[in-house]
């Protein structure tokens, strides 16, 4: 379960990533544009080691990127500020996804709940 977990938030961090504001990435999560429609299963892989380390155990204002070279897929996860909200310990974190030529960023909040990783409210 918690494995199911971790795999929704690193498929809405990639969907994120492939559109300009939060709210359309929302509205498309399963529409597949941009960037995430090209990424393979393999890439989301990758990337689901990258974003997780980089929420669990990151830095502030370092940068984690993750790539596949079999696919050239890329993007980067960077924990900007982590903050306290409701009792939870928060990231507002930047993501890009670059994959089949398409390029994109946003930044989120997300908290770590008892399930895990969230986008904040």
């Amino acid at each position: 379960m918690k494995h199911l977990r971790t795999l929704y938030l690193i498929a809405a961090a990639l969907v994120a990533a492939s559109f300009p504001s939060p709210s359309f990435a929302i509205n498309e999560l399963f529409l597949a544009r941009g960037p995430l429609g090209h990424l393979t299963k393999n890439d989301v892989t990758i990337a689901r080691k990258e974003i997780a380390k980089a929420l669990d155990t990151g830095t502030d204002g370092q940068t984690y990127t993750w790539s596949n070279p079999e696919t050239k897929a890329s993007g980067t996860v960077k924990p900007n500020k982590t903050f306290t909200k409701d009792g939870m310990r928060c990231r507002a974190t930047e993501f890009s996804t670059s994959a089949g030529g398409e390029r994109g960023a946003s930044t989120w909040n997300l908290c770590h709940t008892k399930d895990g990783w969230k986008v904040a409210q």
